[in-house]
């Protein structure tokens, strides 16, 4: 199925509807654009979204996620001003964070009101974060994000929890259909064409075909692992709706309109039986619970034939990049599911900490329409690390590759929309339209458009949320003795903790929903 979609995706000339987009990098104009009085009232109609290149320019503080922060941090920040002057009349504390140091400061810089603009945060932190009053309702200035809403269509409201617009995703796949990704020289070297590989995933014998191919590769490589890290029964947007997390769903790839308990449902336990056949004949290494090390590491390291993740249009462009090994996708999933859940999983946000809302609003309006920027969060500095080619794509200048290049992140699926930036070389020329097409094929979930409000729960998703990550990885991987007791006990401790008062809540909130947008 992913052949089929990705071979329609490459002969499909699909229309610009998009401003700026595609892989010309250039310079979107945020002058028409921008956005609200100071208190946050203002309507398209009233507010006068004009920038401000009279008055001193603001300093608006703006985190963002990267792979790691580049050698030319500090020529980076300046090219960014010259960027943010230029078009908004502001200077810009940049503030990259890899994911493990953003883990441990987001949340003491929002409890203490630091200076910050815009930031990256998980949905599932969103009522956390009205709650405390952390972050700015963006409905609020809705006349200052044209620029945005004109890229990201109607997944613009994705991230809206009861009335409060919390963030936008970034432009990226929105729904994640899920693949085993090998190494291809493997594959050759036993004479395996990976097109002869069809799972059903609603045919649970067909998964024997992975067992065939991992015992095969375990007899002729018995120092190489057949398969490490990323779990079926963990990629939980292949095969419901969640509606925030993973406490009460929405089954049969989200098309039923009945909550239920997945981690109760035989799905989850034919998957969770699946890699402990896996675990116990030795396909995956012994430690494979508490290895923290992801797929793409340890296929670097050289030891690993295969590993589960979602994938993409340029997914083996991208594992290239990040192994150093041609690979292949076997699809063991449908198509994606495309739900509120699904795109908004993370997304950037205004904080209430910002001394001028509605310039960090411009701001905002401007990250997500401006290529120059993009490219260089993502790429660098032209021409000092990248250049663009005769194609029209980023590609290393002479005499630079990916061990003397001082700033390379490849993390455009963490900015705010490497749409409008350069696209690698090495994918396709029409990428981001393969991106746009793939989005739009895939299934919508039932209750697309509704976001559960969970905050009349929230101690309870909590301890749910403890139990889960008690029991998920070893259940998951089928690192326990005895499967059906094990997933019971873990069902038990999660209604214990109040897993029926979440799954009521999402429910009523749910019936309510249908019965207002649903005919």
């Amino acid at each position: 199925m992913y052949k089929k979609i990705l071979c329609t995706m490459l002969a499909a000339m699909c229309a610009v509807s998009l401003v700026s987009c595609g892989n010309s990098g250039s310079n979107s104009s945020t002058n028409d654009s921008s956005s609200a009085s100071s208190d946050g009232a203002s309507t398209a109609e009233s507010a006068d979204t004009s920038i401000d290149f009279d008055g001193d320019a603001y300093n608006v503080h703006f985190m963002y996620l990267v792979a790691a922060e580049g050698a030319d941090q500090d020529q980076i920040v300046d090219k960014a001003n010259e960027l943010t002057m230029e078009n908004l009349n502001m200077t810009v504390d940049m503030m990259p964070m890899t994911f493990g140091a953003y883990s441990t400061t987001i949340a003491t810089m929002l409890a203490a009101n630091e200076p910050l603009d815009m930031f990256p945060a998980y949905s599932s932190n969103f009522p956390t974060y009205i709650d405390s009053g952390y972050m700015v309702n963006l409905n609020d200035y809705e006349a200052y994000l044209t620029g945005v809403k004109e890229q990201m269509g109607d997944a613009y409201y994705a991230g809206v929890v009861g009335d409060f617009l919390c963030g936008f995703t970034e432009m990226k796949e929105w729904g994640f259909p899920s693949g085993i990704i090998c190494r291809k020289d493997v594959l050759d070297e036993l004479g395996i064409n990976a097109d002869d590989i069809k799972i059903d995933p609603d045919d649970y014998s067909s998964y024997q075909q992975l067992d065939d191919l991992f015992a095969k590769v375990k007899e002729a490589k018995p120092g190489m692992i057949p398969f490490g890290n990323g779990s079926l029964a963990s990629a939980s947007y292949s095969w419901y709706d969640g509606l925030g997390n993973d406490f009460g769903v929405l089954a049969n790839y989200a098309q039923d309109k009945t909550i239920t308990n997945w981690f109760e449902s035989d799905q989850y336990y034919q998957l969770c039986n699946i890699h402990k056949r896996w675990f116990d004949a030795g396909y995956t290494s012994a430690d494979i619970v508490t290895n923290q090390e992801s797929g793409e590491t340890l296929m670097k390291a050289g030891n690993l034939f295969s590993f589960s993740c979602y994938y993409k249009p340029n997914t083996t462009v991208e594992k290239l990049a990040q192994t150093g090994y041609e690979t292949v996708v076997i699809p063991i999933t449908k198509e994606g599911i495309k739900s509120n859940a699904s795109i908004s999983s993370l997304s950037y946000c205004l904080a209430n900490a910002a001394e001028d809302k509605t310039k960090a609003a411009q701001f905002m309006n401007f990250a997500y329409t401006n290529g120059d920027f993009n490219d260089l969060l993502n790429w660098g500095l032209e021409g000092t690390d990248w250049v663009e080619d005769e194609n029209g794509q980023a590609t290393y200048p002479d005499g630079i590759d990916a061990t003397s290049v001082q700033t390379h992140n490849d993390f455009g699926w963490g900015l705010p929309n490497q749409f409008v930036g350069h696209a690698w070389a090495g994918n396709p020329v029409d990428i981001w339209d393969q991106y746009r097409e793939y989005n739009d094929s895939m299934v919508k979930s039932i209750a697309y458009g509704f976001s559960f409000d969970s905050t009349a729960v929230t101690d309870q998703v909590t301890q749910c949320s403890s139990v889960l990550s008690e029991y998920q990885k070893q259940l998951a991987f089928g690192g326990v003795s005895d499967l059906e007791a094990s997933i019971k006990e873990f069902n038990d401790k999660l209604y214990a903790a109040g897993l029926q008062d979440i799954m009521d809540a999402k429910q009523e909130q749910l019936d309510a929903w249908f019965a207002e947008n649903k005919n």
